[in-house]
């Protein structure tokens, strides 16, 4: 039996890029079915939107397509066709045009169990779209294994990392995070990211954080398609 909730809540904002750029949670489904296509009523309020993203909660979800009404009427299509685990972040995806009122968002996908996606709205001028800049890569083994990846920036003002998978998935455990002045942080990831896929940016705590290295505890899952790739992007604040 299917289940399905749908909320707009515009309190909520997490700061995207450089100045005036920031994220508003434009709606929610709570779901539990098989595979479905639902909808998100926005209401084609006046927005100025540039790019959506959405989190996975509770549960497991494939995320098959995505279809974006604007205010206007125009539509726009996107194809994601992607497994995403419990807790883990798509992509920001950019629309096309630009900044656009959104009316709708209507999502084809497959939970796994009672599932929860929460959609966000990126606000901002193009001028603030965020600047990732890469850190760094390293080919990782089918095995658990701990490895590092040496970044050499101990100056700087990273606010975020995130991580980005090529060839194969990655099963991350955790990332220890050295800073230039020798401090770390660790974050716990828990996640299985497809080829091609990425973590949410990941928030780095304090100020002028330069990074000197990142430790990553993973298992790599043979595709038959070679070695993964795991690549670490920073966020300059």
């Amino acid at each position: 039996m299917k289940t399905a909730f749908f909320a707009l809540a515009l309190g909520c904002t997490a700061l995207t890029g450089v100045a005036q750029a920031k994220e508003v949670t434009i709606g929610t489904i709570n779901h539990e079915a098989r595979p479905t296509r639902d909808v998100i009523e926005i209401g084609g309020r006046e927005g100025q939107f540039r790019a959506i993203r959405f989190e996975v909660r509770q549960s497991d979800v494939e995320v098959l397509d995505l279809r974006i009404v604007y205010g206007n009427g125009q539509t726009e299509d996107i194809r994601v066709r992607q497994n995403f685990r419990a807790g883990s972040s798509s992509r920001v995806i950019d629309l096309d045009g630009a900044k656009r009122a959104i009316r709708q968002v209507i999502v084809t996908y497959v939970a796994k169990g009672p599932a929860r996606i929460v959609f966000f709205g990126v606000e901002g001028s193009g001028a603030a779209v965020a600047s990732w800049e890469r850190l760094g890569c390293k080919d990782v083994r089918f095995s658990v294994d701990r490895d590092t990846l040496t970044v050499g920036r101990k100056e700087g003002s990273f606010r975020s990392i995130r991580l980005k998978v090529r060839n194969a998935p990655v099963e991350m455990y955790d990332l220890r995070v050295v800073f230039g002045s020798g401090a770390r942080q660790d974050l716990r990831v828990r996640a299985v990211i497809p080829p091609g896929g990425e973590t949410r940016a990941i928030d780095l705590v304090g100020d002028n954080r330069g990074i000197d290295r990142v430790e990553m505890i993973y298992r790599s899952i043979p595709n038959f398609k070679g070695t993964a790739e795991v690549c670490v992007d920073g966020l300059q604040r």
